[in-house]
């Protein structure tokens, strides 16, 4: 064992709090005595509630507490075996705020995180909690919706870009105007999650380009307000 390094006593299985977890591992791994799986297993549960809650870190992002795109690996691999077993459609959200560096530069970079803050709490507010919400750039977020058919994103994705414009967000008191730009789409049969957001992430680009404050559809025939269709092909 190595040098400063405490052993584990099977009748006393605590290590100092303040240990890494690597360290109570090592200490654990090193111990000569045959502790039975009971004598052991305190240590162990607190050490896989480090594990835990470090996989929580590395896989969500800090400011917004949304997934990022490690955590986005792991749920692609989830919704792609849901998808396969039980046949459920999934759709997709790119969602853009609009002009966030005129905002940033009208209110500065403590007021676009709190409005970054802001609209990752509005998106989950108007999802489902077992819908994943995925922040995959500063400005941009990507919303998976399971067992969601194309449609019915659409109208999702109406209801967010609505929400966001019409109930206001505020900075040191002040009323700060937002709108978003939207991409929707569905799985296809046998692609990968990556495709279908780069798919919704170019409808997002056309939305943004034709104005902001729109909500684009992969190949949809009936446009809603605030709405542009985009056929495919």
């Amino acid at each position: 064992m190595k040098e400063g390094v405490s052993r584990v006593d099977p009748q006393n299985t605590s290590v100092p709090v303040q240990a890494t977890l690597s360290e109570r591992l090592e200490a654990l791994l090193a111990c000569d005595d045959a502790a039975t799986l009971a004598d052991l297993r305190p240590e162990l549960e607190a050490i896989h509630g480090g594990v835990v809650g470090l996989e929580s870190i590395v896989e969500h992002d800090a400011l917004t507490g949304a997934f990022n795109r490690h955590g986005l690996s792991r749920l692609e691999q989830e919704v792609t075996a849901r998808r396969e077993r039980f046949g459920q459609p999934v759709s997709a959200l790119f969602i853009d705020i609009d002009r966030l560096k005129d905002l940033n530069r009208q209110h500065g970079h403590v007021a676009t995180d709190e409005l970054l803050r802001g609209a990752a709490t509005r998106l989950r507010d108007l999802s489902r909690p077992y819908d994943y919400l995925v922040r995959w750039g500063g400005d941009e977020f990507i919303l998976l919706l399971p067992d969601v058919a194309r449609d019915r994103a659409a109208q999702i994705a109406d209801r967010i870009r609505r929400s966001i414009v019409e109930t206001p967000f505020f900075h040191d008191g002040k009323r700060v105007g937002m709108s978003v730009s939207i991409g929707v789409a569905d799985l296809g049969p046998g692609e990968p999650v990556i495709d279908l957001i780069r798919r919704v992430s170019e409808l997002m680009y056309e939305a943004k380009f034709a104005g902001g404050n729109q909500v684009r559809v992969f190949d949809a025939p009936d446009p809603l307000p605030g709405r542009a269709p985009m056929q495919s092909g």
